[in-house]
């Protein structure tokens, strides 16, 4: 699956989204004018007047209006979407957070499959929420982009299905952080909005018209001739036109993408029956993937199967149980539940994936798994509780020089106390640690990080600046560490910004891919001419002469990142794929072409899957 494929497919989707919004949009003004019309002509009660549809004033009026209602209402909408993450569509749809230290099994196991699955992914493990009071199996992923993504699930897949079926479930919700899906659909639930705006006010006029007693007369006679409550009723009608077409267009493109998404979980697990086995459970619910919450309607797109029962198909965001199925695994028979060690391998469809793809999504989970499998119990400990995770951060970042070990030490004891007693118990963990296991342990420690109090959170930062600088310089995991926590942090407590796009033309930000391919290059190979060619050849991937290799330092990286995150997706796979040649080029990758590489995905807010442990060459 090509991340930045579909991401400019979402973009282009977009577009479309945004042709189709704007003749709804249109289609409503006239027929809002058309209302107006209408009422005026009923009043003009003057004799021999003849029925007129054009009057210049209220054309103006209205075209200035009305569409400035429902752009308002989806722009206000949308942003406060953007600006709440993920979070805050978990929190509308009746959410509630998992606690990294929680002690119930059935979120423990829900928790263990998400880092599983984040590992394998090589994104920011997510916050997760479940919906208490939902028993039927849904589950969803939200937010504008991976540093704010969240996974939710009704309570009924988290306590009905079996590890292999939520892992199904759970990595086909990956599939759309992975491929840029949230933002769109975080698109479709503002534009849905905007429309409804009509119906809302349509719905405020007849209870300002019943609540003010404004159909009757001063002596309590009623008034024939307030046309308030024709003008609300025809307002909602008007408005549910809008959301005719507006679920219209949302099903339309949503439809595919679970199709793709379906693919995608097989990618991840190797595993058709896990997923396969998850859609047969919900077909056999008497509640399959139903959910109660009011605001499931406007959120439809973003679960894992229908929520709620559409009677005409064309109106479905999701495709039927059974052609999902079908495309995973054409010989399941619903009628009984298969038996997972007999499943045959899925049939061929034009959104499975071919063999390459399935292996390197078994690689990458087999990868997480024994990262999981190799964190020491004490860093283990540390995943749950918010204190020790910043004692096993500090930890990583820990120098064995005395004097320097000194300067931390006053660091931690002005800014952080608290993690500096937990610091003795943890260290004898961290430093024995695998090199190529250090970078996705630290991304472990993120959803206990996100604990913290916030107010915590920029002696937190503070401390982790001073700790890399305590011996006045700054080694590669060090600013890896720096990047990646701080920007994912910041994120959560916000303190960082989410990037717009601002470069369309590569030769735009040429300096900066440049400054990457120069810093990978050299400080992975052992000599001038080896870095020279690794150089050139991820300069040739970009069909760019190959200037003189240029000395580069961490800030001068550090600035690339922020301005390449500005960049539009196909430049940042540009970018990506002439880092990945140019480390690959030698036939070997260092563990500092590693760390570098993953903060440099994560700052461009890539996934990067992980390493192998141990390994030192990774395939092309």
């Amino acid at each position: 699956m090509d991340f930045f494929a579909h991401q400019e497919l979402a973009r282009k989707k977009s577009h479309v989204l945004v042709l189709l919004y704007g003749a709804a949009v249109l289609a409503i003004t006239l027929a809002i004018y058309a209302l107006l019309m209408a009422i005026f002509n009923v009043a003009d009660e003057t004799p021999g007047t003849t029925t007129t549809w054009w009057n210049a004033e209220i054309a103006f009026w209205t075209l200035l209006l009305v569409p400035g209602v429902i752009l308002m209402g989806s722009f206000t909408k949308v942003m406060q979407l953007r600006k709440g993450g993920g979070a805050s569509v978990a929190r509308m749809l009746g959410g509630s957070p998992v606690r990294p230290d929680t002690t119930d099994p059935d979120e423990r196991k829900l928790l263990n499959v998400v880092e599983e699955m984040a590992i394998a992914a090589g994104v920011p493990v997510p916050m997760v929420y479940v919906m208490s009071e939902e028993k039927g199996i849904n589950a969803f992923a939200a937010g504008y982009s991976q540093r704010d993504a969240v996974i939710g699930v009704t309570r009924g897949c988290m306590k009905t299905l079996s590890r292999d079926e939520l892992q199904g479930v759970i990595a086909h919700e990956f599939s759309h952080i992975v491929n840029g899906d949230m933002r769109l659909n975080i698109r479709l639930m503002g534009i849905l909005f905007g429309i409804i705006m009509i119906t809302l006010i349509g719905r405020i006029l007849l209870r300002t018209v019943y609540f003010s007693g404004g159909t009757r007369s001063r002596g309590g006679r009623k008034q024939g001739g307030n046309p308030l409550p024709f003008i609300g009723i025809a307002l909602i009608i008007i408005g549910y036109i809008g959301v005719f077409f507006a679920n219209l267009i949302k099903s339309a493109i949503s439809r595919q993408r679970e199709f793709l998404a379906d693919a995608a979980a097989v990618q991840y697990t190797r595993n058709p029956s896990g997923i396969a086995s998850a859609l047969n459970r919900i077909a056999k619910l008497s509640l399959g993937s139903r959910v109660s919450n009011p605001h499931a309607e406007e959120a439809g797109h973003l679960f894992f199967g229908d929520c709620s029962k559409h009677f005409v198909a064309l109106f479905a965001t999701h495709p039927s149980l059974k052609e999902r199925i079908r495309r995973i695994d054409a010989s399941i028979d619903q009628k009984q539940q298969p038996a997972r060690d007999a499943m045959p391998a899925a049939q061929p469809t034009p959104e499975t994936l071919s063999e390459e793809d399935e292996l390197a999504g078994a690689i990458n989970l087999a990868a997480a798994q024994a990262i999981l499998q190799m964190t020491p119990p004490a860093v283990e400990e540390a995943t749950h509780d918010a204190t020790k995770a910043r004692a096993a951060l500090y930890a990583m970042l820990w120098f064995d020089n005395k004097t320097f070990q000194q300067r931390q030490r006053e660091t931690l004891q002005r800014l952080d106390p608290k993690a500096l007693e937990q610091l003795p118990a943890i260290l004898p963990s961290i430093q024995p640690m695998d090199p190529t296991v250090r970078l996705p342990v630290a991304e472990r420690l993120i959803p206990a990080l996100r604990m913290m109090p916030a107010d915590l959170y920029p002696n937190f930062s503070k401390a982790l600046i001073e700790l890399t600088e305590a011996n006045e310089e700054i080694n590669l995991f060090e600013f890896a560490i720096r990047i990646m926590i701080i920007r994912q942090l910041g994120s959560e407590f916000g303190a960082i910004h989410k990037p717009t796009v601002r470069y369309r033309d590569a030769n735009k930000v040429k300096p900066y891919i440049e400054t990457l391919l120069s810093a990978l290059a050299r400080w992975g190979t052992t000599s001038q001419e080896a870095a020279e060619n690794c150089f050139a050849a991820g300069m040739q991937t970009l069909q760019w002469q190959a200037d003189n290799l240029s000395d580069v330092t961490l800030e001068k990286v550090e600035t690339a990142v922020t301005e390449l995150d500005h960049a539009a997706p196909y430049i940042k796979r540009r970018c990506m794929r002439a880092c990945t040649t140019t480390i690959l080029h030698d036939g070997k990758v260092a563990s500092s072409q590693y760390e570098l590489l993953r903060a440099i995905a994560d700052g461009l807010d890539v996934p990067m899957p992980p390493m192998q442990p141990n390994q030192t060459q990774i395939a092309a």
